[in-house]
């Protein structure tokens, strides 16, 4: 794109001083005053309007002054700053009081001071009011950190600000530009009736000025001279009944130069936030008007900008975050997608809790709060990554290396039975059937899905004090039967807290990023995910007053996917009617909140991550 000087364009001659002086008004008083002709001849060569005292205000009037006949009027003696007084008392408070004698020479020369001095201070009002709204517009810009919200907010203000009846705003993507938000406050807008898409060229009136780096500022669209290179688009008008006529637009670029849009402003009009009655009330942008979208472009272009680093920052910390998760995961590919299920099914069930009566009727999640809760459900299993591979893929109560070693002496054993048989000069049976039930059901006692009683510790202490490969050597050595006697799932006790430990080394991790305002919770949610109700859980044994909402709803979808998931190491899936029963088993105990047990179900949130059940599973 070319960088030229700014460039405005009229379609009729005006001017400009006019257009940009405070509208002043005069009124005298009594209406029969013999002056009233004298003063009219004064108001029309001074370019203002003489009304009467009780017109009403239209809304672009800056002042109005009075001329006072005390002569023919009740006398006063305060009569205020912005009134010329004709009478004989010249002690009287006014601007000025001019004896009845004098008129003729005075009159004339005190009405033009008094308009001066008034529009000088409606121009200084008007400076002063300036600032003060593109400060306060920068300030509402800053905050805005949502692009639909920042650009209906960049039309609002600079609508109002320089009354405009219409506006759009068009944002540039690569060659084009594209139609990105409108106002109208006369039609109803209803969808974009414009060309959504305009190329970056001298063609359209939006794409000269991205083209240029210029301003427009237009007094009619209809009236544009032949030899223009860009043609207005009519469609709107033509679909709405619409009628354009003035146009400003403006270009909005960043601190290196580069257009990131077009602001264009339609139909300036006497009162802002008004619909137009009658289309030639529109009059044309003026130069300060032109000058100060300038500056509401520039502010709008930073606040853009400061939006699309924004977009690139959160984008750049999401790509972080699924790194993160992407790591987690690949060190037990069986559970690849948990994580992003989890975060999946607690956001869900956060917004299904806010739109559920009972317990939830006054809940509320802000959308900075579902976030904090999104990243924290993405991120509760980071500190796997302490925890050694061995034990985090562990399938079965005993390691493969260790079965193996079992099974060897097995082997051995049948050997050394064989041996002694032959020994024996072949007499009896060799014992090879016994070896091998008792290897098989050391085989079934080994899987974490094998439900262990009071006879099978019993018949693996057998097997140990039956089978010696050595005098101090048995078959199944005293850590190796501790190990096969696990009562429920794979892990020993000190496996198990090193499994339990990487909530804690999450929460260090997590304490070490520097977290917005909005995003502090995140490692106190994601430590708490492991917490019980009834104080039994891990790490800290909160209670469920000290436990976050957002960890018990967490809690839920955690254990859920975990139940459904595919295929782990140590257990199958389950059906989701299963997992249900379970859930309710641990609302039972008094781990789980059971409100958001029921809005769970009710809401058959499995269906978000493609699982399915039966009817009867939400009964």
């Amino acid at each position: 794109m070319s960088h030229e000087a700014g460039y405005s364009f009229h379609t009729a001659a005006r001017d400009e001083k006019l257009i940009d002086q405070p509208r002043i008004e005069v009124a005298i008083v009594p209406a029969s005053s013999p002056y009233k002709k004298v003063l009219g001849d004064i108001a029309k060569r001074l370019n203002i309007d003489l009304v009467p005292v009780d017109a009403a205000s239209p809304a672009d009037l800056a002042e109005r002054i009075l001329v006072v006949d005390l002569t023919h009027a009740v006398s006063a003696t305060e009569l205020g700053r912005r009134v010329v007084a004709i009478s004989d008392n010249a002690s009287l408070n006014c601007f000025d009081v001019i004896p009845p004698g004098e008129v003729g020479t005075r009159l004339a020369r005190s009405v033009e001071n008094l308009v001066e001095m008034e529009r000088l201070r409606a121009r200084v009002s008007q400076e002063q009011s300036t600032v003060r709204l593109l400060n306060e517009i920068g300030l509402s810009l800053s905050a805005i950190t949502e692009r639909e919200a920042l650009l209906e907010a960049i039309l609002e203000h600079s609508r109002s600000v320089l009354l405009a009846d219409a506006g759009t705003i068009y944002l540039t993507e690569g060659d084009d530009l594209i139609f990105s938000a409108a106002q109208n406050d006369t039609v109803q807008f209803t969808g974009k009736t414009e060309q959504s898409r305009l190329s970056v060229d001298d063609s359209s009136l939006a794409g000269f000025v991205a083209h240029r780096n210029t301003i427009l500022n237009i007094d009619d669209v209809y009236n544009i001279p032949e030899q223009m290179p860009y043609r207005p688009n009519f469609s709107f008008d033509k679909a709405s009944g619409y009628r354009t006529r003035s146009m400003l637009l403006v270009p909005m670029t960043d601190r290196d130069g580069h257009v990131l849009g077009v602001l264009a402003l339609v139909n300036r009009k006497p009162a802002a936030g008004v619909p137009l009655a009658d289309f030639s009330l529109c009059s044309a942008f003026s130069v300060r008007q032109a000058q100060l979208a300038q500056s509401i472009a520039s502010q709008a272009a930073v606040a853009l900008e400061n939006y699309r680093l924004f977009e690139n920052i959160r984008n750049l910390f999401d790509s972080f975050i699924s790194a993160a998760v992407t790591v987690i995961e690949s060190r037990d590919p069986s559970t690849a997608g948990h994580s992003q299920r989890v975060a999946d099914l607690t956001v869900e069930l956060a917004k299904s809790c806010e739109t559920s009566p009972g317990s939830f009727e006054e809940l509320s999640f802000s959308p900075e709060e579902l976030e904090e809760l999104r990243y924290a459900s993405l991120l509760h299993d980071f500190g796997k990554v302490s925890v050694r591979e061995r034990v985090l893929l562990k399938a079965n109560k005993l390691f493969p290396w260790e079965l193996e070693r079992i099974e060897w002496r097995f082997r051995v054993a049948s050997v050394q039975a064989e041996l002694e048989w032959l020994a024996r000069g072949k007499e009896g049976e060799v014992p090879r059937d016994q070896l091998q039930a008792d290897l098989e059901m050391v085989r079934r006692m080994n899987s974490p899905g094998h439900r262990l009683g009071e006879q099978d510790i019993e018949l693996l202490r057998d097997v140990a004090a039956r089978w010696l490969i050595d005098e101090n050597e048995p078959i199944l050595s005293e850590p190796e039967v501790t190990r096969l006697c696990i009562p429920r799932g794979s892990l020993d006790p000190e496996e198990r807290r090193e499994i339990e430990r990487h909530v804690e080394h999450t929460y260090h991790f997590l304490k070490c990023i520097p977290w917005t305002d909005n995003l502090s919770k995140v490692p106190d949610l994601a430590h708490a995910h492991h917490e019980k109700l009834d104080g039994t859980g891990y790490p800290l044994g909160l209670g469920a007053a000290e436990i976050p909402l957002g960890a018990k709803l967490m809690s839920v979808a955690d254990i859920f996917d975990a139940l459904t998931a595919g295929d782990r190491p140590y257990k199958p899936s389950m059906p989701v009617e299963r997992a249900i029963s379970i859930l309710r088993a641990e609302v039972s105990a008094g781990h789980l909140l059971e409100p958001a047990v029921d809005v769970f179900v009710q809401g058959q949130l499995w269906e978000r991550i493609g699982l399915r059940a039966s009817s009867q599973a939400i009964g």
